[in-house]
């Protein structure tokens, strides 16, 4: 044993405590076998086996959870910049003002004394600028005040001259008297257009109190009638002028009919008239005087005026749509550029006559004269037509 060589040198006294402490024994193979414990004995595993199992889960969708909403993040707090405080600045001791120089102590000195004049200045700006604003104020206020009573005026100055205009053409009244308030009515219409309806109505009526009364309107166009001469006064001329104009500026508030469509003005003597931009739609005009009368953009609408002497009537312009020339006397009239759509010129008279540039589209000139008559440049119909309708010779002009 690894101890019997220990115990004979400690049995013979040559061992010290050092050298007892220090020993290292040194083993042999038999005492290292001797050592060695058995390794343990495997033992049979007698516990059962267990077979695994499912996992079961369940799912209760009454005590589900919600899932907890998705904050949102926090916006960083806005950092405001610090304000910078204006340094201190104490007043000067007296010592440091008597190192100064002369200039500095009097440009210091005078400062001082303009400082209570700089704010006065300052007050004296701002009170500038608020009577400034109050006087703005009180201008746009009169503005305002001036505008409605310049209306209200006007108002009465055009009722005033309605009113006068209105009276001056009473059958009392001089024939000069109701041609000047006839004239006066139509610049009353262009002042006041909202008055225009009522002027027109006016003028309507007195137009029809001074149209033929003896005689009936034609009924029939081809049966010849007898007509005397009707002289009218000058007052039913400027009339129909003034109904022209009213009714442009109304722009035909009485309806898409003409206010003349009863007006008899058969026979009417007119020969060498101004008639230029009258109204004269869907009136009866059979057997009236026009030879050289003025009717240069006169509307004539639908207008009878079969059987007239029209010789050298100037119809420049005019505005024929539908009218009936029937058996009329147009010898050298001048129709250059009118509207003569659907216009009936039957049997009528048009030698010598100026068409250069008319509309005749749909017009009848069955027995119409057009000898020496100038077509050029007509619209609306050929030439061949023309021929087989009318009578034309050489001297015809297409």
């Amino acid at each position: 044993m690894i101890f019997n060589q220990l115990d004979k040198p400690l049995l013979h006294g040559s061992w010290s405590a050092t050298d007892f402490f220090s020993y290292r024994p040194t083993m042999t193979s038999q005492d290292e076998s001797t050592l060695r414990l058995p390794p343990p004995a495997q033992t049979a595993d007698v516990s059962p086996t267990r077979k695994p199992q499912a996992k079961v889960t369940r799912t209760f969708r009454n005590l589900a959870r919600p899932k907890p909403a998705l904050e949102s993040p926090t916006p960083p707090p806005e950092v405001r910049p610090k304000r910078r405080r204006r340094p201190r600045v104490t007043p000067p001791t007296q010592e440091e003002l008597d190192r100064l120089p002369i200039e500095k102590r009097q440009e210091m000195y005078d400062a001082r004394r303009q400082r209570p004049w700089q704010h006065l200045t300052s007050i004296g700006v701002l009170l500038g600028l608020i009577f400034t604003g109050g006087g703005l104020v009180y201008t746009a206020r009169t503005y305002d005040t001036g505008q409605e009573t310049l209306r209200t005026t006007q108002q009465q100055q055009i009722t005033d001259r309605y009113t006068k205009a209105v009276e001056s053409i009473g059958k009392d009244k001089p024939m000069e008297v109701r041609v000047g308030g006839l004239y006066a009515l139509a610049r009353v219409a262009k002042d006041s257009p909202p008055d225009a309806s009522t002027i027109e109505q006016v003028v309507t009526v007195y137009t029809l109190e001074h149209d033929r009364e003896d005689l009936e309107r034609s009924q029939d166009i081809r049966e010849p009638r007898t007509i005397t001469p009707w002289h009218t006064g000058v007052d039913l001329v400027a009339a129909l002028k003034v109904l022209r104009q009213v009714h442009l500026v109304d722009n035909g508030s009485l309806g898409l009919r003409s206010p003349l469509r009863t007006a008899r003005f058969m026979g009417a003597v007119w020969n060498g008239m101004d008639l230029s931009e009258a109204m004269l739609s869907e009136a009866d005009l059979t057997g009236a005087n026009l030879t050289s009368a003025n009717l240069i953009s006169a509307d004539l609408t639908d207008a009878n005026i079969s059987r007239v002497n029209a010789t050298n009537v100037w119809l420049i312009d005019a505005n024929l749509t539908g009218a009936t020339f029937y058996a009329a006397d147009l010898t050298s009239a001048a129709f250059s550029d009118a509207n003569l759509t659907g216009t009936d010129l039957t049997n009528a008279i048009l030698a010598d006559a100026d068409l250069s540039g008319a509309v005749l589209t749909n017009a009848t000139l069955t027995g119409a004269d057009l000898r020496g008559a100038d077509l050029r440049g007509v619209r609306g119909v050929t030439p061949d037509k023309i021929r087989k309708q009318a009578r034309t010779d050489a001297t015809t002009q297409f």
